[in-house]
């Protein structure tokens, strides 16, 4: 069943335009973030130096350097979302309605009596291919990055060993993400449904996060629980609240939690 449900996965189409939105998302954001604000500032773009100089983007510093290395892309704070991270959770939504859409989840309920096993065959299919994309963005955002330095002479700041926790920790992210669009997927067996209930939750979290700081004047603990300061608060490279390891506990809690949320509901409805 797992090598059926990555067959899956790599020839729909749909999947695989996700997949590539998403790398050239992930291009887009860090071109723009991470080669073109720096040379703006350094006055290379436009011949005045210090032009963004409110943006306090500062290339040469190792916190800015480590967030660069982002799988999900270099961000201005933990709660922003980009194209990467949404065509990321997108790609599990399709993982889990792919069979709900072409009728195939009948003959798999046929194969597996068990319920629970096509829900664990979609997941390993999904988190393999969400290990490999979320190794693919991170590969993209280090070889943008060290290109970018190249170009303009900075030297690359932090340790290395550091460097390589944040790709790895960015690829258990991207991993997670993808295992939770299947159990919304799965829920909702609709394309449609799933990916209004990913877009709608992710589009709504930046916008909740900012009234809430502005309306209380700090950053509440629960704000930081949101699916997507939860990913970047996992990968550990821009301004977050918990550290990376307690972030990257309570995301994969989550990613359990849902995908148990979908074995219970596809057991027990009428296919």
């Amino acid at each position: 069943m797992l090598r059926a449900e990555l067959l899956n996965i790599f020839s729909t189409t749909a999947a695989k335009v996700t997949a590539v939105l998403a790398l050239i998302g992930l291009i887009a954001t860090q071109l723009a973030f991470v080669s073109l604000l720096p040379a703006i500032m350094r006055g290379d773009i436009g011949g005045e130096e210090g032009a963004a100089e409110g943006l306090m983007f500062d290339l040469s510093a190792s916190a800015t350097q480590l967030d660069a290395l982002s799988p999900l892309g270099a961000s201005m704070s933990g709660g922003s979302v980009g194209i990467a991270i949404l065509a990321v959770t997108i790609l599990g939504v399709l993982a889990g309605t792919s069979d709900y859409t072409s009728g195939g989840i009948v003959g798999a309920a046929l194969a597996a009596p068990r319920r629970w096993q096509i829900v664990a065959a979609k997941a390993g299919a999904s988190g393999i291919t969400g290990l490999i994309l979320g190794a693919a963005l991170g590969l993209v955002s280090t070889a943008i990055l060290l290109v970018t330095l190249a170009v303009s002479g900075t030297p690359f700041a932090p340790d290395v060993a550091e460097s390589a926790a944040v790709v790895a920790r960015g690829v258990v992210a991207v991993t997670s993400l993808v295992l939770i669009g299947l159990a919304v997927g799965m829920l909702t067996r609709s394309q449609l449904a799933g990916v209004l209930v990913v877009l709608t939750v992710m589009l709504a979290e930046p916008i909740i996060a900012a009234v809430t700081q502005l309306s209380t004047g700090t950053v509440p603990l629960w704000t930081q629980l949101l699916p997507v300061a939860l990913a970047h608060a996992t990968i550990g490279a821009g301004p977050t609240v918990l550290p990376p390891l307690t972030a990257g506990a309570i995301l994969l809690a989550v990613t359990v939690v849902a995908l148990g949320a979908a074995t219970v509901v596809v057991r027990r409805r009428d296919i």
